[in-house]
């Protein structure tokens, strides 16, 4: 699989996004977010939504590229973000800021952001907050819309995949902040797209059809047959279903946005709560420190066998949240992203009909 230095992929990834319409400043920043997720190793929300997600929705008129987040208010430890159905990147990078800035001056801040979008990985926002020195959780919702989930028990499509993120500073500990960045789905949609990008089946755990049998075609989910199960499957489903119904309503109700079953399925509008903690107003660093780093040696002591582990968490040795993400940067900063052909092929079409140059560490 050929790989591209994250450099050159920024820059064609802000040309894409100047093409489409966005600022130059929108633009810039859209790139480093997506960049930053194809360096952490989650491929599906990185540069490919360009092909996969963001042109249909700027040339439906779902996604305006040049639209400019704006604080709506700021009270106390609370604040409101509207993105004005621009990119959520840019919109969820605005309210971690207001947060932070809430946050250092009452110990606790909240921040609601509304119609954002696509917020893209919400995992970014968490280290954001968590590089500040302060403890970040978040619940995200899709406005009522994108409806792709099965509630339990169900076989049609009643929720979206409504993340939910939490980040921990390591307060030195070890060189990357504690996160944890997931849907309360089986797997975020974007993986499956990413599978039918890519011509990869579904494993039978992720996906139901219309009878209630194992989905692995992920074009033939992408067409809208089925719905994706809910975190735990037919073993535990109730307990994602359950996590999903809680940040659907968080993310409605200090997003001031809408919740599922108040519009009809359309393309993603991501309401979310932003909540932070400062926690130096409980206790002094190096105490903090001294924790993340006995919890962290206790777990790495436990007896491990590969062999439990599920097959996306693959590994050699047990790694904590963020971890992963920390190491798959560090060597694509060194060795470059892999773009598989199919990803390559869809950017390089999207750019042809936008007249953006594909840079040579991309086309060759």
């Amino acid at each position: 699989m050929p790989r591209v230095d994250s450099e050159s992929l920024q820059s064609f990834a802000r040309d894409l996004a100047e093409a489409l319409g966005a600022p130059p400043e929108i633009a810039e920043a859209l790139a480093t977010s997506l960049v930053s997720a194809d360096l952490r190793g989650h491929g599906s929300h990185g540069v490919i939504r360009f092909a996969s997600t963001y042109r249909t929705m700027i040339e439906g008129g779902q996604l305006d590229p040049a639209a400019t987040p704006r604080v709506v208010s700021e009270d106390g430890p609370t604040g409101l973000v509207d993105g004005e159905r621009g990119f959520g990147q840019v919109a969820g990078r605005l309210a971690a800021d207001v947060l932070i800035e809430r946050t250092e001056a009452t110990g606790v801040g909240i921040v609601g952001l509304g119609n954002a979008s696509h917020l893209g990985r919400v995992g970014e926002f968490a280290e954001q907050v968590a590089e500040e020195g302060l403890l970040f959780a978040a619940w995200v919702n899709t406005g009522g819309t994108a409806s792709l989930v099965a509630p339990v028990g169900g076989l049609d499509r009643r929720l979206a995949t409504n993340p939910i993120a939490f980040g921990v500073p390591s307060f030195g500990a070890v060189d990357f902040p504690i996160v944890l960045d997931m849907a309360t789905s089986q797997v975020a949609h974007g993986k499956i797209t990413k599978r039918a990008v890519e011509g990869k089946d579904l494993p039978p755990s992720w996906a139901i059809d219309d009878g209630g049998e194992a989905l692995t075609d992920p074009e033939d989910f992408e067409d809208g047959t089925g719905a994706m199960a809910p975190l735990g499957g037919s073993v535990a489903g109730h307990k994602g279903f359950g996590l999903a119904v809680v940040a659907e309503l968080f993310a409605g109700i200090c997003g001031d946005g809408r919740v599922a079953g108040e519009r009809s399925p359309e393309w993603v509008n991501n309401a979310a709560t932003f909540l932070a903690i400062d926690p130096a107003r409980f206790g002094a660093e190096p105490r903090h420190r001294e924790r993340v780093a006995a919890l962290l040696a206790y777990l790495r002591d436990a007896d491990f066998s590969e062999e439990l582990l599920p097959e996306s968490a693959r590994g050699e040795e047990l790694l904590v949240p963020g971890e992963a993400e920390h190491r798959t940067m560090a060597d694509r900063e060194e060795r470059g992203i892999p773009i598989d052909d199919r990803t390559l092929e869809l950017l390089s079409e999207l750019a042809a009909a936008y007249d953006v140059s594909v840079p040579l560490a991309l086309d060759s």
